[in-house]
């Protein structure tokens, strides 16, 4: 199994009234897997616009 690291951002908001803690955990990627993960999207998203592309009247 492959460990993959991560890059932390922490930032403090209110909300409501309160103070709340926000974590945002980013991947940190070579760039052989951003292009494969960029692939991947790319292809899903096709798909999807594929799938409800308006079909030509006949």
């Amino acid at each position: 199994m492959e460990h993959i690291s991560y890059k932390k951002q922490t930032e403090i908001v209110n909300f409501q009234g309160r103070e709340i803690s926000l974590e945002n955990l980013t991947p940190i990627l070579t760039p052989e897997q951003e292009a494969a993960k960029r692939r991947e999207l790319e292809q899903r998203l096709y798909e999807v616009f594929r799938k409800y592309q308006q079909k030509p009247a006949l």
